[in-house]
């Protein structure tokens, strides 16, 4: 073998090693936080997020913008324990489970998708202004795991989520002070409701 292939396999082999260094460096979790300060006090906005039921009239995933998507919603729907899955072409499968409820100051659940490989944990905090006002909090924090195309995705996973947080607060706000929503926002095409 002539001097400049050995050469050549050597550099082959030094990127391939510095890649997959580089690759276990990258982080694999998430942390997307979004905050909405709401003309409304905390007693009025706690209900529309402890009942799964009440999540219709502002959540970011809503039905009408995910063709086929259909939530069904376990015998309990409001506090810990309060359940709703979903699955369709659009959307793939997902769960979203109430796992704390501290009325009215926070509500923390989970979601998980993918048949649970991805799973993220969020906190939904309610701090009293002055006024009657209260700032809203949405903190979701997730891992996609040690696979290539985790690490890889992870900032598009930040940025849609951060969108969806901005929209649900949004949303959150109109109705709790008794606005019409914004028109919704057009489908992802990824595994949404994310």
């Amino acid at each position: 073998m002539s001097r400049f292939l050995r050469l050549v396999w050597l550099l082959l082999g030094l990127s391939s090693f510095a890649f997959l260094v580089v690759l276990f460096l990258l982080p694999s979790g998430w942390t997307v936080e979004r905050r909405r300060d709401v003309a409304a006090p905390p007693e009025r906005i706690y209900p529309l997020l402890d009942d799964l039921r009440a999540w219709r009239r502002w959540s970011p995933w809503q039905e009408a913008a995910y063709p086929g998507l259909v939530f069904r919603y376990a015998a309990v729907t409001r506090g810990p324990g309060a359940e709703v899955t979903w699955n369709s072409e659009a959307t793939g499968d997902g769960r979203l489970r109430v796992e704390a409820s501290d009325p009215p100051r926070q509500l923390a659940f989970s979601m998980a998708f993918q048949k649970g490989r991805i799973v993220a944990r969020d906190t939904l905090r309610l701090q009293p202004l002055p006024g009657g006002h209260t700032r809203v909090t949405w903190t979701d924090r997730g891992t996609l795991g040690h696979t290539l195309l985790g690490r890889l995705s992870l900032r598009l996973i930040e940025t849609s989520m951060g969108r969806d947080l901005d929209r649900g607060l949004g949303n959150l706000a109109a109705v709790a002070e008794g606005r019409p929503l914004p028109p919704p926002a057009p489908a992802p095409s990824a595994n949404a409701p994310r």
